[in-house]
């Protein structure tokens, strides 16, 4: 877990890319902090992979809660689950990495390692292929989601956790080593940190009916 500086908020440019991505910080904000709640409070007893488990299983469903009456759509490509644009022009997914939102931007970041579904959507050159490290059961999917899923330029959510909470940024995947780790971006779009400091407890009970969500969503 890195002890880098954050970066406080979205530059303007960043927050009007997001908005024409059809998504802002608060959305991306709003979806990522339950599960980093739930991340930084597991014990010592839990898993070395269960925090980062917490974030990515948790900030999918919630994106999916939070987008899909504006039209996005939950995609399985390659068994990677992605989100989908109403239109079909983008589509993204959750990593984490390091090096993540660093001001210089000559410091790129790093991702875990990825799968075939990753390498067969990057915007620059690609390696070696390898196989992929997503593994869900099969579920019937309507094909022509599937083809719209894999035709969308593929963007990442990437993020890095600290002691404080996450280091963001979106951004569009174009280079792969041929271990799967993804070292170049075609494009970035850098998100302002996620802050845990402050009340968290409207998250201690999702399930109470009393609509914890007040984020607008709208399709672009």
């Amino acid at each position: 877990m890195t002890r880098s500086v954050p970066t406080s908020a979205t530059p303007p440019d960043g927050e009007r890319r997001l908005r024409a991505f059809g998504l802002s910080t608060d959305i991306v904000h709003t979806a990522l902090r339950p599960g980093l709640s739930r991340a930084a409070n597991r014990t010592s007893m839990a898993l070395r992979s269960t925090p980062g488990t917490d974030v990515y299983h948790d900030a999918m469903e919630q994106f999916h809660l939070l987008l899909a009456d504006a039209g996005w759509r939950l995609v399985y490509v390659k068994q990677q689950p992605r989100l989908l644009h109403p239109k079909g022009v983008r589509s993204f997914t959750i990593a984490s990495g390091s090096n993540v939102a660093n001001p210089d931007r000559r410091q790129q970041p790093r991702t875990r390692r990825k799968g075939q579904a990753t390498r067969d959507s990057l915007a620059g050159p690609r390696a070696e292929l390898m196989e992929a490290l997503f593994e869900v059961p099969a579920t019937p999917q309507d094909p022509n989601l599937v083809a719209a899923a894999e035709a969308a330029p593929l963007w990442l959510l990437v993020h890095e956790r600290t002691e404080r909470g996450l280091n963001l940024e979106l951004s569009r995947p174009a280079k792969m080593t041929s271990s799967g780790v993804v070292t170049e971006w075609d494009d970035r779009i850098i998100i302002g940190f996620l802050d845990l400091d402050g009340d968290l407890s409207i998250f201690d009970d999702p399930d109470d009916g009393t609509g914890p969500y007040n984020v607008t969503v709208e399709p672009h």
